[in-house]
């Protein structure tokens, strides 16, 4: 009879712990998945953008509670964010594409915010807010300059235009990555596309090669089109931004391979701050994935032999 019963005790207890086991297991799943709350705005609704969003989720261990549109539309944004903040008080807000950023960075002083999807966010960013971070559409400098590098030990001095305004903090990084490369950054600020062609004309006695940076005073067509004529008269390499860029007559583009994965990493770092990091605390990421275009109808007329390095790394090669 007293083993029956020290029997009968053992599994009771057992079963208590394996219960207790189990539910510390369910509640933890449960904490995992609904950690925090996140809102969700979209500067519109375009295929690049829903794509970072379901980076998002598949990484994220926020639970989402609103998801919006904002249409370009910034009345109908600041709408929306009105509603988020008033209704739904989330623990985070993702803002995807730059006009849902520059509306939560003016208006949503008090909730931290993960961005995606976005060129230059630094110029976005207004007054030292500390409660953003996120990660941008932008490819690290390092590996642009690096390309320069590889491509032909001819190239010293990369020539670059752009607009203080919003590229002032890129070039600085650009000259300093150059340097540690070997090379010189020559870079002629402009203030209005009308610019262009004389800064140009004014460097290109002084530069190996050209590189078009993601400047919107230079991304203007008319600009972007001098700069290709400037790099076949010149007979010198331009590297693009865009695939398309390198379509057009760029001998190399470099731009970012894969949306879902920038939202995957606006999931990390949402889940950085779930972790109990301050926005403040976690510096804004770079494209990881890269896509690299060479264009070989380029090359031939500038009478340059692409190195077979850069062409097995390349993930398309213009024939």
């Amino acid at each position: 009879m007293l083993l029956d019963e020290k029997l009968k005790t053992l599994g009771l207890v057992i079963i208590i712990f394996f219960t207790a086991v189990g539910d510390a297991s369910m509640a933890a799943e449960a904490g995992r998945i609904t950690g925090g709350s996140v809102a969700v705005i979209m500067s519109a609704d375009v295929e690049p953008y829903r794509e970072a969003l379901e980076g998002f989720k598949r990484t994220s261990q926020y639970r989402v509670v609103a998801e919006y549109n904002m249409q370009g539309d910034f009345d109908r944004g600041r709408e929306i964010l009105a509603q988020i903040q008033s209704k739904f008080k989330p623990d985070l807000i993702l803002a995807i594409g730059i006009w849902a950023l520059q509306l939560v960075s003016e208006r949503a002083k008090d909730t931290p915010v993960v961005y995606a999807m976005v060129l230059n966010p630094q110029n976005v960013i207004k007054g030292g807010a500390k409660n953003i971070t996120g990660a941008s559409m932008n490819v690290p400098v390092e590996l642009t300059t690096h390309l320069f590098n590889e491509l032909s030990p001819k190239i010293r001095r990369v020539g670059v235009i752009y607009n203080p305004i919003h590229t002032e903090n890129l070039v600085r990084q650009g000259r300093i990555a150059a340097r540690q490369q070997g090379l010189q950054l020559i870079a002629k600020e402009i203030h209005s596309p009308k610019e262009a062609i004389a800064a140009l004309d004014s460097i290109q006695e002084g530069i190996d090669a050209l590189w078009i940076l993601p400047d919107d005073t230079v991304l203007v067509s008319e600009v972007t089109q001098y700069m290709l004529l400037f790099s076949y008269r010149q007979r010198i390499p331009l590297i693009g931004l865009s695939e398309r860029q390198a379509e057009i007559g760029a001998l190399r583009s470099v731009s970012f391979a894969s949306s879902e994965d920038i939202g995957r990493q606006a999931g990390e770092l949402a889940n950085t701050i779930l972790g109990g990091k301050a926005p403040a605390e976690i510096p804004y990421t770079m494209a990881r994935r890269i896509k690299l275009t060479v264009n070989l109808k380029v090359a031939q007329k500038l009478e340059m032999k692409i190195p077979k390095s850069i062409l097995e790394r390349a993930d398309r090669v213009i024939q």
